[in-house]
């Protein structure tokens, strides 16, 4: 047991400068932050990327969770490609769910979900998940084998903020199964809201290229290129100007792994969970969590830009 359930000891953890295992699981075709979180990971000299698996989305890019799972594994392999073209950093893909959880105690088999048990079984110290998708993968690995709660930690990108009128956002709205095993099942967790909190992580197509444009190598232009298909160019109607902005949500489990002192409001807060319909409750277990109700958005985009653009021309 390396973290003994003790939240106060998972935050000196994460406040600290050891250097931190993660296992990033992410709907990469869905948007365009999942690409800016997977390099974000890889180039960060505090973090051991263990591994990427695919989790499954299904909206207008994706006909149903199987093509939206598949699409996010071929653009996850494009990402880690660029970053890493000649495979030296060895970090392997997995595949994950081709469907969603149908219920708290039906696991979904992938190799995702069984690479996951795997790695947390194998590896020293703590390994953070990151779960920047729907929360499907990671669930069903907790009920495959509820021993690796002992050994790892949930840091999730979903809900929406305490104070929000519910918590379905698109992550958690696709499996609520799925987020109430996590919730529920007594494996610590870090809640990174959306709404309410990384919803302040945006940047704009200028500020993009004016840090990453044919100075990040492969990378950066490809981050430029995947922020103009999804936003447009900033363009001016008559005399009026037209501002474009996105948000990088997913950006925020990296942040809160290389600055959760400086740059992330975490604290201590009795556990919850989520009803039916997608609304905070208490857990009433005598259990905590890690919940963060402010972000830097200026310090993490900054140190985003700063390590991808150095990481990016190696």
């Amino acid at each position: 047991m390396y973290h003994n359930y003790d939240m106060n000891k998972i935050l000196e953890d994460l406040r600290s400068d050891s250097k931190k295992n993660l296992i990033l699981d992410t709907d990469t075709y869905n948007e365009i932050d999942d690409q800016f979180a997977i390099a974000y990971a890889m180039l960060s000299e505090n973090i051991k990327l263990l591994a990427l698996t695919a989790a499954p989305f299904e909206n207008h890019r994706s006909k149903d969770a199987a093509d939206g799972m598949e699409k996010s594994y071929q653009e996850m392999i494009k990402i880690r490609d660029f970053v890493d073209p000649d495979g030296k950093m060895n970090i392997p893909c997995y595949r994950g769910s081709k469907n969603y959880m149908p219920n708290i105690i039906t696991p979904v088999m992938s190799e995702a979900a069984e690479n996951i048990v795997r790695i947390v079984n194998e590896t020293d110290g703590i390994v953070y998940v990151a779960v920047i998708g729907a929360f499907t993968n990671v669930a069903s690995a907790l009920l495959l084998d509820p021993s690796i709660m002992d050994k790892m930690v949930v840091l999730m990108v979903g809900a929406n903020s305490f104070a929000h009128v519910d918590c379905n956002e698109f992550n958690l709205a696709q499996n609520r199964s799925a987020a109430r095993v996590i919730f529920e099942c007594g494996v610590p967790v870090v809640v990174l809201p959306a709404m309410g909190g990384t919803q302040n992580l945006i940047t704009t197509n200028a500020e993009l290229e004016f840090y990453l444009k044919g100075k990040a190598g492969k990378l950066g232009d490809y981050l430029c290129e995947i922020m103009n298909e999804a936003e447009g160019v900033p363009e001016e109607e008559g005399n009026v100007c037209v501002t474009k902005t996105r948000i990088i949500w997913d950006i925020a489990a990296i942040a809160v792994l290389r600055g959760a002192d400086e740059w992330t409001g975490l604290n201590v807060v009795p556990a919850k969970t989520i009803t039916a319909d997608g609304k905070w409750c208490d857990l009433n277990s005598g259990r905590n969590m890690l919940y963060a109700d402010w972000f830097r958005r200026c310090a993490i985009m900054s140190d985003f830009y700063t390590v991808v653009r150095q990481g990016g021309l190696r």
